[in-house]
Formats: structure tokens, sequence, C-alpha cells
């Protein structure tokens, strides 16, 4: 009987401050803004990242947020500070690996005929 471990995880990508409007406190104001990555593993190698939120703490009266989607409802200028949350390298390698093993069937199959 074979068991298979897949699932999903989080990975931090950054923390910063972001000057948004808090739906707790009605202002509009700066928070503190943690951006994470979310990706399938299979036997706890990432495949592909499918998802960043942002986990959000308002500076003014408190509130916390998790899960929140890292889009333009959350921050405003969101194409500007855009390049800066990419998801983490790592969390490509079983996508790399899978056309490592693609590229290696193809060229030992021309090899052969």
């Amino acid at each position: 009987m074979a068991f298979i471990i897949f699932g999903s995880k989080e990975t931090f990508i950054n923390l910063d401050a972001f000057f948004i409007k808090c739906p707790s406190c009605e202002t509009d104001n700066w928070a503190d803004v943690m951006v994470t990555s979310e990706y399938y593993h299979l036997y706890y190698v990432p495949i592909f990242p499918f998802n960043k939120n942002a986990h959000v703490v308002c500076k003014t009266c408190g509130l916390k947020r998790y899960g929140i989607g890292f889009d333009k409802k959350l921050i405003k200028n969101l194409e500007e500070v855009k390049h800066q949350y990419k998801h983490p390298w790592f969390t490509y390698i079983g996508l790399g690996l899978v056309g490592l093993l693609i590229s290696f069937i193809i060229i030992s199959s021309m090899l052969r005929g």
C-alpha cells in the first residue's frame, strides 16, 4: 500500500508597511503587512505556487486580519510594488524537475530512433 504525501504550505515573502483603508476604524492609515506565498507540495517537494496572501495589522486600531488576498482591494498602488513580492524561487522546484524529466525522455527517444 503506497501513501502519497501531498498538500499545501505557506512561506514568508516579505514584511512591509502600507497605506491602506482599515475595515474596522475606516480610516486611511499605515498598517503592517506580511506577504506570504502558498504552494502545493508532493512528498515535501514544492511543485508550484498558487496564491499570495497578506496578513494585516492596523497601526491605529490594532485590527488583525489574516489571509487577505494580496490585490488592489488591499493596496491601491499594487502595480508599483508587485515586483517586490514575487513567489520564492524554490516553490518552482517541482516544475523544474518535471521539465528535466520530459527533456530527458525526449532526448533519449531521439538518440534511440
